[in-house]
């Protein structure tokens, strides 16, 4: 096993946070890193007791320039031309200017910025990995296969990024780039049943110095036996 930066599990759940900026492109990620975390995230929970997982990690150049031209394309087609056209969807979505307040709407802006940040240095990162599900594709969004589908490959996920973050490397759910699935998997020249779902560029962080984010109060969002009776306040 490789040697643990942060041992605390609280510190780990508490501080693993989506990294885009403070990504070391200098800094090589060796394989052996990369492959016990991922040994670590499958001990995940799974669907049906079945791992419908499939995991391709990247550190090609030119694999990951054309993972990052599809990127970019996904940025673009996603995220820019709807914000500029004013789409509603996407501005209600991720606008800054439909925050409800100057904290909020800053907040949203440099998020924003931060993945534009990611699009534009994807290729630099030193790891990509692409997390692919071999279930069949839900017929529904909600409901029927859709829980068993999603339930086992972002289990996965969470638990190879906090697997990172114990080590000093950091990561992002990246997934958008699930709409580029079928290109995806030309470039890789993976089988029609591996279907990427997300993305997870991986680079060593500059610094270990993250802190817990703003969260709302637990009071808020969790509750007791129904709707009426409120989980104690955090700030109790």
């Amino acid at each position: 096993m490789t040697d643990r930066v942060i041992t605390d599990i609280d510190e780990v759940l508490t501080t693993t946070r989506a990294v885009r900026n403070r990504m070391d492109f200098d800094r090589p990620v060796d394989r052996a890193v990369v492959e016990e975390c991922l040994r670590l995230a499958q001990q995940a929970p799974m669907g049906s007791n079945l791992e419908d997982w499939r995991i391709v990690a990247v550190d090609d150049p030119a694999l990951k320039r054309k993972l990052s031209e599809l990127y970019t394309e996904v940025w673009y087609e996603t995220v820019e031309r709807p914000l500029a056209g004013g789409e509603a969807a996407t501005t209600t979505r991720l606008s800054p200017a439909v925050r409800p307040d100057a904290r909020s709407q800053a907040r949203q802006a440099r998020i924003l910025k931060a993945v534009k940040y990611l699009v534009d240095h994807l290729e630099e990162v030193p790891v990509l990995v692409i997390l692919c599900s071999t279930k069949p594709i839900p017929e529904r969004a909600v409901g029927g296969t859709a829980s068993g589908y999603y339930g086992s490959i972002f289990p996965f996920a969470w638990s190879f990024q906090l697997a990172l973050r114990s080590r000093g490397l950091g990561s992002v759910m990246a997934t958008a780039m699930a709409h580029k699935a079928r290109k995806v998997q030309a470039v890789l020249g993976l089988p029609d049943d591996w279907r990427p779902v997300t993305l997870l560029p991986v680079a060593y962080t500059k610094g270990l110095d993250f802190r817990p984010a703003a969260r709302a109060d637990l009071a808020d969002v969790a509750f007791w036996n129904g709707p009426t009776e409120r989980a104690a306040s955090t700030s109790a």
